[in-house]
């Protein structure tokens, strides 16, 4: 029996540590709207399905800023949208063309599951490439798009953390 609850507080310490670092993340990204980057890393988290099958909506990836002349056809990047349905908008999609003006250059992206291709954009507009698909985070993000869902693991998670520390401070005033 004992065995049992040391396990089981072994894997309800894991899954709180999960989660806690899924809510910080998805609350980071919304309180700074993507605009933080921490050692050449964005974590962004897929919005739509014009990236299925490679990437589902809720996926988290991790995007790396690099420079643009590093980057080739088939490469799936994060950028910044500038015009019609696509201004302010954050869209990770992979590179079909890239040209060169005025030592400048310009990226044609589409998403995989889309039938047109994406408005030009400049280098300047490009957050980085996508070098890591997260799958444990991707699995919770995806959860953590139906609301339900979110405000139950967030309310779970808190309530959790919260008897922990409640009974730890209870413990050290029995023991004292």
């Amino acid at each position: 029996m004992v065995i049992v609850k040391i396990l089981w507080k072994i894997i309800k310490g894991i899954v709180t540590f999960f989660l806690i670092i899924v809510l910080l993340l998805v609350i980071f990204q919304k309180i700074t709207k993507n605009k933080v980057v921490i050692g050449d890393i964005y974590i962004f988290q897929i919005a739509t399905g014009s990236m299925v099958p490679e990437y589902k909506i809720g996926d988290v990836i991790v995007v790396k800023k690099q420079d643009v002349s590093s980057l080739k056809v088939g490469d799936d990047i994060t950028y910044l949208g500038q015009v019609d349905n696509f201004k302010d908008l954050i869209i990770t999609h992979r590179i079909a063309n890239i040209r060169e003006e005025n030592n400048k250059k310009y990226i044609i992206t589409k998403g995989i599951a889309n039938i047109l291709e994406d408005p030009e954009i400049s280098e300047d507009n490009v957050f980085g490439k996508v070098v890591y698909h997260t799958i444990i985070f991707s699995f919770v993000g995806r959860l953590m798009t139906n609301m339900i869902i979110y405000y139950i693991l967030f309310i779970s998670v808190g309530v959790s953390f919260s008897y922990d520390i409640i009974s730890s401070i209870i413990k050290k005033e029995d023991d004292e």
